[in-house]
């Protein structure tokens, strides 16, 4: 989680989306993941939506079983560069603090914890489990909902890792 929030990643700041996406991308390459890097297509031009829209991160595994089953989260935060030196990453007690850990910085870790564990124990009772972490969530998705809608209609359930804060 500290490596993930720790690199700036704004909707609009594609040098650190591309290092982020290529950190997950990584991440999920050593977990045993089929990875690429997707460039967003059939974008949904709004007035705000940006020339430049950040690569999607990929990833697919294959189990034993027949299920699909799609995760999903985001990587891109409304936060601007440079915020960061101002709230690093740190820990207080049971929590963690650091921009973009709820929305969704915590998903992505949560995706790449759980695939660890699955691993670990060698559980491989799914037929495809697909990871897709999109990089333009909080400009209301204009060049991954296409492939989201699509993604989400070829498998048998999907699960986007966004989580709420419960007291």
């Amino acid at each position: 989680l500290k490596e993930l929030v720790s690199i700036e990643s704004g909707s609009r700041d594609n040098e650190g989306l591309a290092k982020l996406a290529n950190l997950v991308a990584s991440g999920l390459k050593n977990l045993g993941g089929q990875v690429e890097l997707v460039e967003p297509s059939d974008i949904y031009k709004m007035e705000d939506t940006p020339e430049k829209i950040g690569k999607m991160v990929r990833a697919a595994f294959a189990g034993t079983g027949t299920k699909k089953i799609l995760l999903i989260a985001h990587m891109d935060t409304v936060y601007p560069r440079g915020m960061l030196a101002q709230q690093p990453f740190r820990i207080d007690g049971d929590r963690a603090y650091g921009l973009g850990i709820a929305d969704d910085k915590q998903g992505i870790a949560v995706i790449l914890h759980t695939l660890a564990i699955l691993k670990a124990i060698n559980f491989r009772e799914y037929g495809i489990l697909t990871v897709l972490i999109n990089a333009d969530e909080e400009l209301s998705s204009p060049g991954s909902r296409s492939l989201i809608t699509n993604l989400g209609s070829e498998h048998d359930a999907t699960f986007s890792v966004e989580s709420s804060r419960a007291e």
